[in-house]
C-alpha cells in the first residue's frame, strides 16, 4: 500500500523530492516497504527531480 501511495504521489508531483524521500526513509524504516521496493521509489523520485 506504502508503495502504491509514493508511486502515485510522484506521478502526481504532489510532493517535492525531499518531502517524497522522507516519506520513503519512513516507510522504510517502519517495514512498510521492501528493499527493492525502496530503491524503485528513490530512482523514480531521482528522475523526476532530474
Amino acid at each position: 500500500m506504502a508503495y502504491r501511495i509514493l508511486k502515485s504521489l510522484i506521478s502526481n508531483s504532489a510532493k517535492s523530492g525531499a518531502e517524497l524521500t522522507e516519506m520513503a526513509d519512513v516507510y522504510y524504516g517502519a517495514g512498510r516497504l521492501t528493499t527493492e521496493e525502496y530503491c524503485d521509489i528513490l530512482e523514480r523520485i531521482n528522475t523526476m527531480a532530474g
